[in-house]
């Protein structure tokens, strides 16, 4: 039994105070009906479960051991259950950071606001960085971050699986076509800054470190997925400018004179590394 933001504690039967109105209107609603009833008395607050139970004699039959209105509170009860250990999944750092009962209360207060909307749960979290950042928690500001980058590897692990460009593709090039080049990236790549380290705290939280919350610091993460191995790396300064440029639609020619510029100390050597490494880690699109 889990309870909701308010405080209250879902019972495994339906409450005896909730009186059902018995009819005979069963199978004359849509399918759509149907599955709009059944999300409301799932998801309702307590004091509108009278109202949207009042319909469950309309809805569900009688018989298979259990009357209908307690075969309709198992839903209800498990509604609070699965909505935590979704989030728990694809925010494990925040979980930590927050602890089980306050994450709790949280997921709950959270799902009364944006309430699942889709046939999976993969989209449930889509609103949780923003919500995290409109609470009145205590470090908020980090908990934002810390959900944005855990909802970026969520949404990044679902990304289709495009062909990768490989390093010697781009050795391949004649001389001429690297001014006109225009890299794009994978969908599986994505660049994110924080002004905390918020990979590294997750990288503790996933090795049961057991972190505290660290001080503030600018941190530039490129997250990727190659096949179905997940990973991300902390950038220095200087590839992450050149990364956005690239991200962004600039050609290749002109992302390296911008980096060269605003970072005397890159040169050739330091080109030809990182351009190494993001081959092998296969962020652009062949």
């Amino acid at each position: 039994m889990v309870s909701n933001a308010k405080g209250m504690v879902l019972p495994e039967r339906s409450p005896s105070p909730v009186r059902i109105a018995r009819g005979s209107k069963q199978g004359a609603q849509s399918l759509r009906e149907q599955q709009a009833w059944l999300q409301q008395v799932v998801t309702c607050t307590p004091e509108r479960l009278e109202n949207a139970m009042a319909q469950t004699s309309d809805f569900i039959k009688e018989g298979y051991g259990l009357d209908p209105e307690s075969r309709l509170w198992i839903y209800r009860s498990m509604f609070p259950i699965r909505m935590v250990e979704s989030l728990q999944i694809d925010f494990p750092g925040v979980a930590y950071t927050l602890g089980p009962e306050a994450f709790e209360e949280l997921v709950m207060s959270y799902v009364e606001e944006h309430p699942s909307s889709s046939w999976t749960l993969n989209h449930l979290g889509m609103h949780f960085p923003a919500f995290l950042a409109r609470s009145s928690l205590r470090g908020r500001t980090f908990l934002q971050q810390l959900a944005t980058l855990e909802l970026n590897l969520a949404q990044v692990f679902d990304e289709p699986e495009l062909p990768a460009l490989q390093a010697e593709d781009l050795q391949s090039l004649p001389p001429a076509a690297w001014d006109e080049l225009i890299l794009r990236p994978r969908p599986t790549s994505r660049l994110l800054k924080f002004d905390y380290p918020v990979s590294h705290y997750l990288f503790q939280v996933d090795g049961e470190l057991s972190p505290s919350k660290p001080a503030r610091s600018p941190q530039r993460v490129l997250i990727m997925r190659k096949g179905f191995q997940m990973n991300r790396v902390v950038l220095p300064e200087s590839s992450f400018f050149m990364l956005k440029d690239l991200f962004a639609g600039k050609k290749l020619s002109q992302a390296i004179e911008r980096v060269v510029r605003k970072y005397p100390t890159v040169g050739a050597p330091e080109l030809q590394s990182w351009f190494h490494s993001w081959g092998e880690w296969g962020i652009f699109q062949a």
